[in-house]
């Protein structure tokens, strides 16, 4: 009975979120393109460039929200499997904050990797979802002007990872819930809230590489997400 139970409540917040989440983007979308597709109106470059842009950022945001709901049933199916190779962790944050970089542009980011970290053991694409999730979460949840930091080092045979933020923080009685699939801490800085999805994703995909994530809230405001990666694990072969 429990797990029907609990089996039903993912299904009816499933069905909620995507019935906002999904939906919202889509209209925008539409309206973008249906805009950029009307003969009868002469359209600046400016005006085009905005239609194509809502459409790339709308877009990637469905992408996005697509990847965590089948992480997720992975996940639930016990199907996930890190394909691990050794990677250079600091060409990982260099790929995911540049990438996010035009996101984070209104916020001082400070980028602390030492040189000689060793390679890591991981999955690159998974990692890199997992890091991108805490990152733009900093970023869409904290004022502009505040101060983002991602460090990185070696604790004994693993390493560890840290995005921190100096911003409104976490309140104390929601911390044991934020990995909880579906949960809304805040609203976004330009209203555009997520599914609920992205920390929770990101906590399966370190547990399956056999590490640990966790949140806390920082002495001075803010939060620290931090992860751990074992440096000792299988690789495949091939690799």
């Amino acid at each position: 009975t429990e797990v029907l139970q609990r089996a039903d409540s993912l299904k009816t917040a499933l069905l909620n979120a995507v019935s906002h989440d999904l939906r919202t983007p889509l209209a925008s979308i539409i309206a973008s393109a249906s805009s950029l597709r009307q003969g009868d109106v002469e359209w600046t470059d400016a005006e085009r460039e905005t239609f194509a842009t809502d459409i790339e950022e709308q877009a990637t945001r469905l992408s996005r929200i697509v990847t965590n709901l089948l992480d997720l049933s992975r996940m639930e199916s016990g199907q996930l499997r890190p394909d691990r190779g050794w990677y250079d962790l600091s060409a990982l944050v260099d790929d995911v904050v540049g990438r996010l970089r035009p996101l984070g542009s209104s916020h001082a980011l400070h980028i602390s990797v030492p040189d000689d970290l060793p390679p890591v053991p991981l999955d690159y694409i998974e990692i890199d979802e997992v890091l991108s999730n805490l990152v733009e979460n900093a970023f869409r949840h904290t004022p502009a002007g505040t101060r983002i930091e991602i460090e990185a080092r070696v604790e004994h045979r693993e390493v560890a990872i840290e995005v921190s933020d100096d911003g409104p923080g976490i309140p104390a009685e929601a911390l044991p819930h934020v990995f909880d699939p579906f949960v809304r801490l805040s609203v976004a800085r330009d209203g555009k809230g997520g599914i609920g999805l992205g920390l929770a994703v990101a906590r399966g995909l370190v547990e399956a590489h056999g590490g640990h994530i966790a949140a806390q809230r920082r002495s001075g405001g803010g939060t620290t997400f931090r992860f751990t990666l074992p440096l000792e694990a299988p690789v495949a072969a091939a690799r």
